[in-house]
């Protein structure tokens, strides 16, 4: 009989270890086409765009989420990263680039959204605001090339290391959201390019948050408490 319950114990440790686990999700990544406009809903996610400013000149090392706060660039040192102001349009970035030999950046959007430029840093972390539970961009280049990017989130794991591709035709989008299953948010983006690149037509979502149990976690939850109750009657 003390084997038994020693046995059931065993599994129920074991249940309940896979419901802790499954309910640590890392935060997910979404792709859309290039050409596209950003979706107006990222899972279940509503998105509200970045009004666009229509600054073509002079840097910036911030911009403000059109909901609150500031989404701030950063170098890989952590310094502030001073990003080239410009509008996704391909033939202002012909303008825009020193040295570009092709148009750009194939902006899906109604109106010329903005993008955020570097010709010297292959390296650009975004922070995020508070309550960040969703995030789009898209990003492109003046050449053939390749880069990554990677989220971090507050609970879970973050996205692993995510490479992409984009050419002067090519101005893929992305869209990052947070575990939904719990009150996690995403706290930073950093894109990763070896080129002249530049990302842009962000959007947001900053809603709070009330954490909503799981299915298989009231599940296992349930089965666990049915387990030790059975477990108590053996015992008495």
């Amino acid at each position: 009989m003390y084997l038994k319950v020693i046995s059931v114990k065993v599994i129920l440790a074991g249940l309940l270890l896979l419901g802790f686990m499954s309910g640590i999700q890392a935060a997910t990544l979404q792709t859309y086409a290039s050409g596209n406009a950003t979706p107006t809903t990222i899972a279940s996610f509503a998105m509200t765009d970045f009004v666009p400013t229509g600054a073509t000149t002079g840097t910036t090392t911030s911009v403000a989420s059109p909901i609150s706060g500031l989404l701030s660039f950063k170098q890989q040192n952590g310094d502030p990263a001073s990003m080239l102001l410009s509008t996704a349009n391909a033939a202002t970035e012909a303008a825009t680039d020193v040295g570009a030999t092709n148009t750009w950046w194939q902006n899906g959007e109604s109106s010329d959204y903005d993008v955020y430029l570097t010709t010297t840093l292959s390296w650009v972390t975004i922070l995020m605001p508070a309550n960040t539970r969703a995030f789009s961009f898209n990003v492109g280049a003046n050449k053939n090339a390749t880069g990554w990017f990677s989220a971090t989130e507050s609970t879970g794991s973050g996205i692993v290391k995510t490479d992409f591709g984009v050419s002067p035709s090519n101005t893929p989008g992305y869209g990052i959201y947070a575990d939904k299953g719990s009150c996690s948010v995403i706290t930073s983006v950093t894109i990763d390019p070896t080129f002249i690149w530049g990302f842009g037509n962000f959007s947001i979502n900053q809603d709070t948050c009330t954490s909503v149990p799981e299915s298989n976690s009231i599940y296992l939850l349930a089965l666990g408490l049915f387990g030790l109750l059975l477990t108590a009657r053996r015992k008495s």
